[in-house]
């Protein structure tokens, strides 16, 4: 492919060269002939004429020369350019990406601040909670031995105070017996008594 391209840039330049050699021939030529004959309009109409066909050709060339490398060129810049927006265009996208999951740890970090804030609230509700329900019983606790010692040492004073009853009216029946029958009667008296006393401190 690049063969055939160099091969017809070469042609080119080759049939570029015959024809300016051939109108160079025929401007002598015919400059000869107006030497010759004396100078006259003609001469200075075809020198003109040269100089535009000159241009032209000369333009042609660097046309047909350069169309290519120039083509390429700006071909090249635009390839280059439209890659440069293309990777302009990714970074944007990826920055944006990246913002958006900054911005999404940002949120589920606030969130979990949240929870964690809600966590030590609820622990705290409940430490509250356990220390105000151990405080309640051991305070039931304290009141239900206090009532029952308190009710053991009624009673222990009660069966003290029967005893002590007891006793004395025991003491005091033996004295009035003494004094108002006889021995025997005294000891069956006394006896029978103590024997209701005693049934009736069992009771």
């Amino acid at each position: 492919m690049r063969i055939n391209r160099g091969n017809k840039r070469l042609c080119f330049l080759l049939v570029s060269v015959l024809v300016l050699a051939l109108v160079g021939g025929l401007a002598l030529s015919a400059f000869a002939a107006e030497e010759r004959q004396g100078t006259s309009s003609f001469k200075k109409t075809w020198m003109k004429i040269w100089e535009v066909l000159n241009f032209l050709i000369l333009a042609f060339l660097v046309f047909k020369l350069l169309r290519d490398p120039v083509k390429n060129f700006f071909q090249g810049r635009t390839e280059m350019l439209r890659q440069k927006i293309a990777e302009a265009e990714g970074a944007s996208i990826e920055a944006e990406r990246e913002l958006k999951e900054v911005e999404s740890r940002f949120e589920m970090l606030d969130e979990e601040i949240q929870r964690l804030q809600q966590t030590i609230t609820e622990q705290g509700e409940r430490g509250r909670d356990k220390i105000i329900s151990d405080a309640e019983q051991t305070a039931e606790y304290m009141l239900e031995k206090a009532k029952f010692e308190s009710e053991m040492m009624m009673r222990e004073a009660k069966i003290r105070l029967r005893r002590e009853v007891t006793n004395e009216a025991v003491r005091l029946a033996e004295e009035s017996i003494k004094k108002e029958i006889g021995k025997k009667d005294q000891e069956r008296l006394v006896d029978e008594y103590l024997q209701d006393l005693k049934q009736v401190a069992t009771s």
